[in-house]
C-alpha cells in the first residue's frame, strides 16, 4: 500500500527516528520510540518515510511506517 501525503501512520515501538540537516549531512539527530507512535505522513525520501512526529519531523524506516487508517463507518 502506498501512503499519500496527510495519511495517518503508526510506528512501533523501539523504531529508530532519524533527523537530517540536509540531504548531505550525515544523521544529526536520533532517537528511539518507547511506545507506539502516531505520526502524519509527508513524503517518500528513499528508503525512507518523512513523518511528522510530536512537532518535529523524523525519518522512519519504511518496514516501520503503517498506515494506522480506520474502517469506514457504512
Amino acid at each position: 500500500m502506498s501512503l499519500i501525503k496527510g495519511d495517518l501512520v503508526r510506528v512501533p515501538a523501539n523504531s529508530c527516528l532519524t533527523q537530517k540537516q540536509n540531504e548531505l549531512a550525515m544523521i544529526e539527530r536520533y532517537t528511539y520510540t518507547e511506545k507506539p507512535t502516531v505520526g502524519i505522513f509527508i513524503r517518500y525520501i528513499e528508503h525512507q518515510a518523512l513523518v511528522y512526529i510530536n512537532s518535529s519531523y523524523w525519518l522512519v524506516g519504511l518496514g516501520d511506517a503503517r498506515y494506522a487508517g480506520g474502517k469506514n463507518a457504512n
